[in-house]
């Protein structure tokens, strides 16, 4: 009995944790954009706004994509240093 192992590439990994992680964080704050609790929002004490259930989600994604773009970056530049990397 042959057995085949599936083989992925690290970007393709890497690219579905970030379309993953965008996902759920446009969700998440789609939910807390509902919240009628949350009357105003400052950002570092200089912008204050009101949360709209898009603007929410707009920011969910945005600041998930930062997040994980910027881990994914690292990620890739200490992969050019690794003298025992597969070619």
């Amino acid at each position: 009995m042959e057995e085949t192992a599936r083989k992925m590439s690290g970007r393709f990994v890497f690219g579905s944790v970030l379309i993953i992680a965008v996902v759920i964080g446009a969700v998440l704050g789609l939910v807390i954009g509902t919240s009628t609790e949350i009357q105003h929002i400052a950002l570092l004490e200089l912008v204050t706004f009101h949360p709209t259930p898009i603007g929410m989600a707009f920011y969910g994604a945005t600041a998930s994509t930062v997040l994980v773009g910027t881990v994914v970056g690292i990620v890739l530049l200490l992969s050019r240093f690794d003298d025992a990397a597969v070619q």
